[in-house]
């Protein structure tokens, strides 16, 4: 059964269960009508707290001021069992001063985070080494001795100091066999030192820096707070559905959904101090004005017009000082100019309208304290492909505005890595873009 018999199916038996209630359908009546003004779920000040266990874990407490959920207004209408036309006002919800506060035993995910990171940092000598470890077996079995320098492996074609991983100018590696094989960083090495070693008896990694991070679950404290949540819809949906057509138009005159003051804590084994934290003041999506047809001899779904907004505001995330001691992280506050671990997200926004069914704008920002994006464009739309691949840009502009010295200095290196120079305007990174979404034309990039 596919898609739209499915949907007829469900609206079908939607619409004969109104009438039936309504007593207003029948085969001597066929033309019917359903309405309700309001209906509505309503409670205020609720509190629920469990206690499975004496130690608090798998314990939970929620409370909240005030939660509604309902219809203000719903209409159906059918018309010879063939025409089904509804006005739905909803579903509407508000709630105000949601909090959970929740125990788990849950893996340590701070540890798992170091532990990645430090593998990241040694994935270059980790491929170094599993390559050097063939390559030293295959001239052991060939002549029947160990070589004596990583060069005796060079020199008789053995590995390829030109390729990756032994192009990386930043490790070196020396033989020490039978005993070993070491990868030690060079001066080109930006920051601490570091080594690693392969046993060569037992073919395994020693010093590994992530050895020392536990793998052991942990007990989490979950805090989740919200000062009130918003959200309306109000739209209208005709569908002809006779024995040769199936057509369906839905039309989206409001649609709201808002989100209020949230914060988040994350705290392990009751210890504050290394608590993670996640702010919001504000998220919004909104979606209007929005026309689309699903007809059945196509099976895609002709977006006519809409206007669709999201954005966020006072985004905030503060990192614990566990992670901020890892040198990655480290090095990615000190080039976003983050001090005390605190990011910050003053706002993202993006808006889309569409109109005419082959047209549309599109508007987007991004800014923080360490970068400004913003980008300007219209689209035009192939009604005969579907996805990304109906859309095609036009007239369209991004501007990066590095604020931190340390994005600045990220670019600068990757143009010079890649051999590339983005056009600018005084301090501002102006890049324009035509052709199709999934792989346009960018104009700056030199």
């Amino acid at each position: 059964m596919n898609l739209y018999y499915r949907i007829s199916f469900i609206l079908k038996k939607i619409s004969l269960s109104f009438f039936f209630i309504s007593f207003l359908y029948s085969q001597d009546y066929p033309n019917g009508s359903f309405s309700l003004d309001q209906i509505f779920f309503q409670l205020n000040t609720l509190n629920i707290e469990s206690s499975f266990s004496k130690d608090s874990l798998n314990n939970g407490k929620i409370s909240l001021s005030h939660l509604r959920l309902g219809f203000d207004g719903l209409k159906v209408v059918n018309r010879n069992n063939e025409t089904i036309k509804l006005n739905i006002n909803g579903p509407s919800a508000d709630i105000e001063d949601l909090k959970i506060n929740t125990n788990y035993i849950l893996p340590n995910y701070y540890n798992l985070i170091l532990s990645d990171l430090s593998d990241n940092r040694y994935e270059t000598p980790i491929d170094g080494l599993e390559v050097l470890e063939k390559a030293i077996e295959t001239f052991k079995i060939q002549k029947n001795k160990y070589p004596i320098s990583y060069n005796d492996l060079i020199v008789e074609s053995y590995i390829n100091s030109s390729k990756y991983p032994f192009n990386q100018s930043a490790w070196s590696y020396h033989l020490n066999l039978p005993t070993k094989v070491n990868a030690v960083t060079t001066s080109a090495y930006k920051y601490s030192k570091k080594s690693i070693s392969l046993d060569w008896p037992t073919k395994t990694l020693i010093n590994l820096e992530s050895d020392q991070y536990e793998k052991k679950d942990i007990e989490w404290n979950f805090i989740f707070e919200v000062q009130d949540i918003n959200q309306t819809f109000l739209s209208d949906i005709t569908i002809d559905m006779n024995s040769s057509i199936f057509d369906l138009e839905f039309y989206q005159k409001r649609g709201k959904f808002h989100i209020n003051g949230i914060n988040i804590y994350a705290i392990p084994n009751k210890n504050i101090f290394e608590q993670t934290i996640i702010r919001l003041n504000n998220l919004s999506l909104e979606i209007n004005d929005l026309f689309f047809q699903i007809v059945k001899v196509d099976s895609k779904p002709r977006v006519q017009t809409g206007k669709g907004k999201f954005s966020l505001t006072n985004f905030e995330l503060k990192i614990p000082p566990k992670l901020l001691e890892d040198e990655t992280i480290a090095i990615l506050m000190k080039d976003l100019g983050v001090r005390n671990g605190l990011i910050r997200i003053r706002k993202l926004h993006f808006n889309i309208q569409f109109y005419d069914n082959e047209f549309g704008i599109i508007n987007a920002s991004f800014i923080s304290p360490f970068l400004k994006i913003n980008f300007n464009g219209q689209m035009s739309i192939d009604t005969k492909k579907f996805g990304f691949e109906s859309i095609d840009l036009f007239d369209s502009e991004l501007r990066i505005n590095p604020i931190s010295y340390g994005v600045r200095d990220v670019i600068r290196e990757w143009e010079i890595e890649n051999n590339k120079d983005l056009n600018r305007e005084g301090p501002v990174i102006v890049l324009k873009f035509s052709g199709p979404l999934k792989k346009p034309t960018i104009i700056g990039i030199d």
